[in-house]
């Protein structure tokens, strides 16, 4: 059986993470986060870690992030 996780931010979902042969599979949904698109990640905690990360390197100093 398949099971899947969505990724969210501020209630929005960016991506959705669904087990795989080796882990979490990452989708993504939002744009903003095509480059995890197929990434494996251990599990869907770690995506999501890194699917922020990705979306705070978006907003970076200029946007109001020190």
């Amino acid at each position: 059986m398949i099971v899947s996780r969505p990724i969210t931010e501020n209630g929005q979902i960016v991506g959705v993470a669904t087990t795989g042969d080796h882990g979490w599979l990452f989708t993504a949904i939002d744009p903003r986060v095509e480059d995890l698109h197929g990434a494996h990640f251990r599990t869907p905690a770690d995506a999501e870690r890194v699917a922020r990360l990705v979306l705070a390197r978006g907003r970076g100093p200029a946007r109001g992030l020190a």
